[in-house]
């Protein structure tokens, strides 16, 4: 097995099922498996797939996942609505090739919900709390989210009081610059959120320019253990 903030090549990996490794899996659009351009099935076992019935609204099938456009305004709903209430812990892991690294919403429900790239060194968290509290993570590497290649990115943050923030791009974990960060690692944006959207913020802005290859999003904190294993699975199988 691996350990924390360790890379892997594309030719070693843990061969696993993301369902069967770890618990509470509750969304996987996994790469290859169910996709068209008007669904992507989702692979959990939870039946919450993403759809978009207005073809003008729909990505293209590529590599495997989908390619939004944000200039056809592309995404899809879920199913269900994710709910991760305040104190919670949760981990996304998704698999990106961005054409351009501007408000890449990859999740969202509405403008008070939001996953998104905000920019190459700026990945951003708004909850749903009366303030719109904003959790914005600042890299002190620079420009670590920056348009293409295609990168594993993996955001995991702890359940409870503290509500630490940890995340890892192709396996690694990066470092936050704490003086342009904020609530990244203070335990300081505790509250929860929900998401339904894919692609977009709430379907109306925001939209994702670029590749979204597979995704999957738990509700709770990942172990030490179960990232280092999801790290390596999803680089294994992307050639990360």
């Amino acid at each position: 097995m691996l350990g924390l903030g360790n890379s892997v090549s594309g030719s070693s990996y843990v061969s696993m099922d993301l369902k069967d490794a770890t618990t509470d899996l509750e969304l996987w659009l996994k790469n290859g498996v169910g996709v068209t351009a008007a669904k992507w099935d989702d692979s959990s076992g939870n039946n919450n797939h993403a759809t978009q019935a207005t073809e003008i609204n729909q990505a293209t099938v590529s590599n495997g996942g989908l390619d939004f456009e944000e200039t056809n305004s592309a995404h899809y709903d879920l199913t269900s609505t994710i709910t991760i209430a305040e104190n919670q812990g949760f981990c996304m892991a998704v698999v990106v090739d961005q054409e351009s690294a501007s408000d890449n919403t990859i999740l969202s429900k509405d403008s008070n919900d939001q996953i998104r790239i905000a920019d190459q060194n700026t990945f951003t968290i708004v909850t749903n709390d009366p303030t719109q509290t904003t959790t914005s993570m600042k890299f002190t590497d620079g420009a670590v989210l920056a348009a293409g290649p295609k990168m594993l990115i993996l955001v995991n943050r702890s359940a409870g009081v503290s509500n630490r923030f940890t995340f890892f791009k192709n396996g690694t974990q990066l470092t936050f610059d704490t003086d342009t960060s904020s609530n990244e690692a203070e335990g300081e944006n505790p509250f929860g959120f929900d998401i339904n959207v894919l692609g977009s913020r709430a379907g109306t802005s925001q939209f994702f320019d670029g590749k979204i290859l597979e995704l999957a999003f738990w509700s709770k904190r990942l172990s030490t253990q179960e990232i280092a294993d999801v790290n390596s699975y999803l680089q294994g199988i992307h050639g990360l």
